[in-house]
């Protein structure tokens, strides 16, 4: 299986640039395409300094979109780099690497039997009763985000018959998305309905895309769990050095690490 690297970044090219080079020592057979998300009148910045460093560099055609926007339909924006740029290139699946993301292992190394037309979410897991009642996108307390999973939920149940007693969700750290699920991923009529950490999960198992599963460390806001002591988290709260070094240190300690947006020494 050929694996490539997907690296999506926006912000920070002096980090992205370190990250590349980290990326490169420790997958050094992979391809790695970039994907610049960020502001448009910066792209000349961002291409001059990571351009020589990467396989491919494309610009997102969505760049001009607010933030928020970017980071609710962020896979939207993949399968726009999928549609216009990857469907040309050479891989069969991407692992889709963040510019906050420290990796310091191959990927196979870590994601050990990844098969051709497997997919890997971080976090994947069932919504079950308890995480539905407290995660943000379903809470009945917000009741925009409800709506919107009420909405998908009906859509997905006319369109295909897809009416799960537990939906599936992830937390969009880390993917690695085979090329068969972009190819029809792409019919899919309204991409913009519900969110992605239900949708993308929710489509694999539409698809019959098998899933790979290995826990990384990714912390799910459990309130028996404490988000500094994992290696993972969709929060604005970076991973400290001394955790990340500890961890390095273990012949079995993690390798993967997010959010991590400093330079690394």
């Amino acid at each position: 299986m050929q694996l490539a690297i997907l690296f999506w970044f926006y912000k920070e090219p002096h980090i992205c640039k370190q990250r590349i080079e980290l990326i490169r020592e420790t997958n050094p057979d992979a391809k790695i395409y970039g994907l610049y998300g960020g502001d448009p009148h910066q792209e000349n910045v961002f291409r001059n300094e990571l351009g020589p460093l990467v396989d491919d560099f494309y610009t997102s055609s969505f760049c001009d979109k607010e933030s928020e926007f970017k980071w609710i339909h962020g896979d939207v924006l993949l399968l726009d780099w999928y549609e216009k740029r990857g469907v040309e290139l050479s891989w069969d699946s991407v692992a889709v690497v963040q510019w906050d993301m420290l990796l310091f292992d191959s990927l196979g190394a870590i994601f050990p039997g990844l098969e051709k037309d497997q997919m890997y979410l971080s976090g994947f897991r069932k919504l079950d009763a308890d995480l539905e009642k407290r995660w943000y996108w379903t809470a009945q307390e917000n009741e925009a985000e409800r709506s919107d999973f009420e909405t998908f939920k009906k859509v997905v149940a006319s369109e295909y018959g897809y009416a799960p007693d537990e939906f599936p969700c992830c937390l969009f750290v880390f993917q690695i998305l085979p090329r068969n699920f972009f190819k029809k991923w792409l019919q899919v009529a309204d991409k913009y309905v519900g969110m992605l950490e239900y949708k993308i999960p929710a489509y694999a198992e539409i698809f019959s895309i098998k899933m790979y599963q290995k826990d990384i460390g990714v912390y799910w806001g459990d309130p028996k769990e404490d988000a500094s002591a994992m290696p993972v988290n969709a929060l604005p709260e970076e991973i400290k050095a001394a955790y990340v070094q500890s961890e390095l240190s273990q012949t079995n300690g993690y390798r993967m690490f997010h959010p991590y947006s400093k330079s690394w020494e």
